[in-house]
Order: structure tokens, then sequence, then C-alpha cells
């Protein structure tokens, strides 16, 4: 046997294994962990729903686990007319709109004139909206309510829209106050000499360039308004004016409403769509601005 062969035919050595490649597996098993954890709390119960909307009552509690064996459309058509999904729809769509809105239109002008314009009291208006922030929104819930309650909006969707639109400003300031802060001054300075209004400055010229920050804060604040539960639970009481959220959950309560499990499941998928819509069409933007405003802050 050659000294060739030998070489060949000898068992090669394993590199051992250096601290970084042994902290490189452990991150891999830690983050298959929270993706199995991911999918078993959030995406599991979620196809759940969707196949147990299909489902009749009798199916649900048979084989509460298996395949719907024939799908069952009506079981949205009965939870959009009997169990009045389409109104608390049309509630929550009508509520969210204007409340949005209203946030955008003027965050976005108070965070306008707070980034560009020194003024007296600036800070302090600054500073205010940073104050807000810090306070959890169910403290101002029993003065909110004599509020509402003295100026007549206490019950109906106006005063949802105020609420919704007086605790979402704070966030929104103070993210497009930063967002504004970034953008370059020539723009304006030149806009200005060639005539421009300072209204039409801030409309053509800043609301473009801040378009990605604005999108990603609107889809935020649309998302809070349409899942909010809380406050609309203690001022709404009527049936037609309720909120999709607030509406689904006073099914159970309703003893009619308790043996039509496959439309009760079909309700909960019609107001999740909304959301699944939002998120698909403003998926890029939203990253795009979250990334755009961690290298710019």
């Amino acid at each position: 046997m050659t000294t060739a062969d030998t070489a060949i035919s000898k068992p090669r050595k394993r590199a051992p294994l250096t601290p970084a490649m042994i902290l490189s597996k452990a991150s891999w098993v830690i983050v298959q962990i929270f993706l199995w954890l991911f999918f078993i709390t959030v995406v599991f119960p979620m196809v759940w729903t969707l196949l147990t909307s299909f489902k009749t009552s009798a199916e649900l509690f048979n084989r509460p686990w298996g395949l719907p064996a024939t799908p069952r459309w009506d079981n949205y058509a009965r939870a959009w007319a009997k169990m009045k999904v389409g109104t608390y729809l049309f509630n929550s769509v009508f509520v969210s709109a204007v409340s949005l809105f209203c946030i955008m239109a003027l965050g976005s002008m108070i965070a306008y004139a707070l980034a560009r314009y020194d003024f007296p009291g600036n800070r302090v208006i600054y500073f205010t909206f940073i104050a807000g922030m810090m306070i959890p929104g169910w403290l101002g819930y029993i003065p909110a309510w004599f509020l509402h309650r003295s100026i007549g909006t206490l019950g109906t969707h106006a005063g949802l829209i105020i609420q919704y639109t007086a605790v979402s400003l704070p966030f929104t300031v103070f993210f497009l106050q930063a967002f504004f802060k970034t953008l370059p001054k020539e723009l304006e300075e030149s806009a200005i000499i060639d005539g421009a209004s300072l209204f039409m400055v801030f409309w053509k010229v800043m609301l473009p360039l801040a378009k990605s920050g604005i999108l990603t804060i609107a889809v935020f604040n649309f998302l809070g308004v349409w899942n909010e539960f809380m406050w609309a639970l203690i001022t709404i009481s009527k049936d037609n004016l309720k909120t999709l959220p607030l509406g689904m959950s006073n099914l159970l309560e309703v003893g009619y409403y308790q043996t039509d499990w496959g439309a009760m499941f079909a309700g909960f998928i019609i107001m999740l769509v909304p959301t699944f819509i939002v998120y698909a069409i403003f998926q890029n933007r939203l990253t795009e601005g979250i990334t755009v405003g961690a290298l710019k802050g």
C-alpha cells in the first residue's frame, strides 16, 4: 500500500464547532420554535375558524377538527342578513373611513407645522402630544364619557369618530413630525419662490414626499380604529349603530343566535376580510415606510 493510498483511506476529522457556529445553530432552533408557536397560536386558529364557517352546527360538534363534508355557503348569507353583519360592517367602514380622514388630515398639518415653523409654544405643543402617547387610553374613558354626554355625541357615530381621532392624533403627530423634519427644505423654498402659497407647498410638495410615511401611519390607524372595542362597548347601545367588533361580541348573548355556529363563524371571517385586504394592498408600502422611517430616524 502506497503512502497516497494510506492518506486516502484515513477518515477525515470533522472540524470542531466554533462558538459562532454553535450560536448560529442555537439561533436557528430558536427561530424555528417561535415560527411553530406563531403557527399554533395564530395561523391554526384562523384556518380552523375559516373551515368552521362552512360547517353546520351539528358537524362542528361531531367533527370539530375535520374538513367540512359539504361547504355551507349559506352560512355567510345568514350571517349577513339574520345576524346584521352587513349593518355592522357598514358602520365599521363608515366610522373607520371618517376617523382615518380626520386623523390624517389634522395629524399631517399639525406635524408639518411643528416640523417646519419655529413659533412660540412649538415645543410645548409637541411635548403635549408626546405626553398624550404616554397616557393609557382607558384612563380617559370616564372624563371622555361625561364630555361626550355634555356635547350630545354620546352613543353616536360622531362620538366614536371624535374619540378615535383624539386618541390617535398623538402618535400620528409624533411619527409624521419626525418624518417631515428629514425632508429637504430646498424644495419648499423653490416652490415659495415660484409663487406657491404655504398650503400649496404643503399639499403639492411635502405630502407627496412623505407618502410612504403617511401610508404607514394610515394603515396602523385604520387597523386600530377598525378593531377598537372598549369605547364602542361603553358608549354605543343601539343595535343599528354598533360597529363590527361590538356587534359580533353580542351574538352569543342573544339566545336564538347560539345554535347557528356556522353563521357566527362566518361573521367572524367577514370581520377579518377588510383587515387582510388592507394589508395585502399596502404591505409593500408598509414595509417601505417602516424601513425609511427607521433609516431617517
